[in-house]
């Protein structure tokens, strides 16, 4: 069973893959086919004395004699499939066919190639299908397995010619191969590198990349070894927002020894991210991260195993997307990654680096948003609104007018899926033990228990199934409780929504001059008021949304309530405020930072105008330790919306004074 104990616990994983047969590669006449690298990863790390044992790719080639398939994609319009290769041996993908073959229908990507020798390919992820998964979570397919990645929905380019990537967006999205060969196993040391992107991160279980275990279950401390991409912070107390280059090695994903990341580093972000991890089985795991367009390697973390991996036990599977034991949750880009033999060394690393960047990648600008609306249900098996009454009540439709127990925050994930938290106690409703337990709204965070599909019925009435177990969520008499197959009028319910509009804090706009609480940024919710990429916040009991709100300590400032935390890249905040006269303000800004953050922030009005320029923040020594930076703004008279942009994480503020 997959408690909410036990996610967080997991809060890791890996993801899953099983052998597939190498299919007939078609011929394709190429437009101006380009040139191949003399050089390419797996040539470099092979001529490393560290080579690549499994490579994959749907932008290029990775070997420079490489002239095989690169992927296979299937249309739903007649499920017929295609295999898409290089324009030339060693060369860029050959995308133009894929483009014709899916015109005016729906494509997935089914199969991954592997480069190799070895034929490790990646066909979708049997999930909870496969034998012996009995500690393994359900996939959205047929039988508990995986859903294939939609193959034109993250278009880029390299090369200046263009490429489509594996978006794992839609939950349950996952390939694996649970029968690799000639991959390290036991304690042999391995190495491994993905690009990826920041630009679609989660923060839960799991997107991985790497070996994972053979039966797609969790099967104990270092069973896997993959690189985990996201922030989610297992242990708790990261510094920064992340995301971060982890290490999935079973029942954790580190970011070190102790499974932080450095405090230094807040957060490991770019539109094109090279992801790194090596592990050599007994004394040392190493991270680095790259940008993926420029530049270097960084060495996250480089150092002992943590406590419990000493000897790692790797099984012979290869994944991604998912978890070890298929957890779901995780979302990201791949384009590129391989698995090597051995533990390469930092100039054979430094060197594939170099090829990443000569490659050209370009054009990542596919936008992924998640939406808040406040919403009720009214049950049509009886007529009644669902009520929530506290986090020892299970969810009932026996309210008949709604009131704070009657509503919901939903948010609407960039899947489509859904998760709903009760305004009763600020908890996330959970369908868990597979539809042998009612609804209850008890959760303080969300994972697949907490996951719905809303599903949108002829008659205008929506119906909900849980994702865990697919089953319909029913209502009436008894508690509600995810156990129906089909939908009949005890499994529907009028969807009642409150549309989220903008406004002031607390109804009235803030005096400038005067001081601005950072606490009090605008209602109106994700998207609107605020933008953020995972709910982290404990101010609760001030806001209900509380997103990144923590209990403030400044001493230079007594009574400072609450200050806004968990910074990070493309997040921000809006505040409405009546300035009195026009004219030029200085703005005091109370801010706390471990490391100090160049171009941590600034302040833009409505039309997205920076006013403040850029804003660094100093070192102060900790979270709580405060200092004051001042910037200047230029405000027109009248009620205006001031935006807070927070252009890199690693940063805390607690007020803006005016004067």
């Amino acid at each position: 069973m997959f408690s909410i104990t036990l996610f967080r616990r997991r809060l890791l994983l890996a993801a899953a893959f099983v052998l597939a047969a190498a299919l007939a590669i078609p011929m394709f006449t190429a437009p101006a086919p380009a040139r191949a690298a003399a050089s390419l990863p797996c040539d470099i790390y092979a001529a490393g004395g560290t080579p690549c044992e499994a490579a994959y790719s749907t932008t290029r080639a990775l070997f420079a004699s490489y002239n095989g398939p690169l992927y296979q994609i299937q249309r739903a319009s007649d499920n017929s499939t295609l295999n898409i290769s290089p324009q030339a041996a060693g060369g860029i993908v050959n995308s133009a066919p894929q483009v014709s073959f899916c015109s005016g229908t729906t494509c997935t990507i089914t199969v991954l190639y592997d480069q190799t020798s070895n034929g490790n390919n990646m066909p979708i992820s049997p999930g909870s299908s496969c034998s012996g998964c009995g500690s393994s979570l359900n996939g959205p397919g047929p039988g508990g397995s995986d859903i294939g990645a939609n193959a034109m929905a993250l278009p880029v380019t390299i090369g200046g010619q263009q490429a489509f990537g594996v978006l794992v967006n839609n939950i349950g999205t996952g390939y694996r191969n649970d029968a690799a060969t000639k991959v390290p196993t036991g304690s042999q040391p391995e190495g491994e590198y993905m690009m990826t992107s920041s630009n679609l991160t989660s923060g839960v279980c799991c997107f991985d990349f790497g070996s994972a275990e053979t039966n797609n279950s969790d099967d104990g401390n270092a069973t896997m070894n993959a690189i985990y991409y996201g922030s989610a912070c297992w242990v708790g107390g990261c510094p920064g927002s992340g995301p971060w280059v982890g290490g999935d090695l079973e029942n954790g994903m580190y970011f070190s020894a102790n499974g932080q990341n450095p405090a230094n580093i807040t957060s490991e972000t770019g539109s094109f991210l090279s992801a790194w991890e090596k592990n050599n089985g007994t004394t040392n795991f190493s991270l680095k991260f790259g940008n993926g367009n420029t530049g270097g390697l960084t060495t996250a973390y480089s150092g002992a195993l943590p406590n419990g991996y000493n000897p790692m036990k790797v099984q012979p599977s290869i994944e991604l997307g998912t978890g070890g034991d298929n957890s779901p949750m995780g979302k990201g880009e791949f384009f590129e990654g391989a698995v090597t033999a051995g533990f390469p060394s930092d100039a054979t690393e430094n060197a594939v680096q170099a090829s990443l960047v000569a490659a050209g990648y370009g054009n990542n600008t596919t936008t992924f948003k998640t939406s808040q609306s406040v919403v009720s249900f009214k049950a049509h098996a009886n007529g009644d609104y669902v009520d929530a009454a506290n986090s020892a009540t299970s969810l009932i439709a026996n309210a008949t007018s709604i009131g704070a127990a009657e509503t919901f925050d939903m948010f609407t994930n960039t899947d489509g899926t859904i998760n709903l938290r009760a305004h009763s106690d600020n908890q996330w409703v959970t369908a868990e033990s597979n539809g042998s337990a009612p609804l209850i709204a008890n959760r303080g965070s969300a994972g697949p228990w907490e996951t719905f599909y809303l599903i949108h019925n002829a008659d205008s009435s929506v119906s909900l199934r849980a994702y865990n177990n697919q089953r319909i969520v029913t209502a009436g008499s008894s508690p509600l409780i995810a156990n129906s197959t089909s939908i009949g009028a005890a499994q529907e319910f009028d969807l009642i929504t409150t549309t989220s509009t903008e406004g002031p804090f607390g109804g009235t706009a803030a005096a400038v001059p005067g001081t601005v609480q950072a606490a009090n940024y605008d209602t109106g919710g994700q998207g609107v008021a605020y933008n953020v990429t995972s709910v982290n916040g404990t101010g609760n009991s001030y806001r209900s949304d509380g997103v990144d709100l923590e209990a403030c300590t400044d001493t230079g400032s007594p009574g400072c309530g609450d200050d806004l935390g968990w910074t990070g890249t493309g997040q921000w905040f809006k505040y409405t405020v009546n300035v009195a006269r026009a004219g030029t303000y200085t703005v005091s800004l109370r801010l706390a930072s471990p490391s100090g953050v160049t171009d941590g922030l600034h302040i833009a009005n409505s039309s997205g105008t920076n006013l403040s320029g850029n804003i660094n923040v100093p070192a102060t020594g900790g979270w709580q330790t405060w200092t004051t930076v001042t910037a200047t703004v230029t405000l027109p008279a009248g009620q205006q919306t001031l935006t807070l942009d927070e252009d890199n994480g690693g940063w805390n503020i607690h007020q803006l004074t005016f004067a």
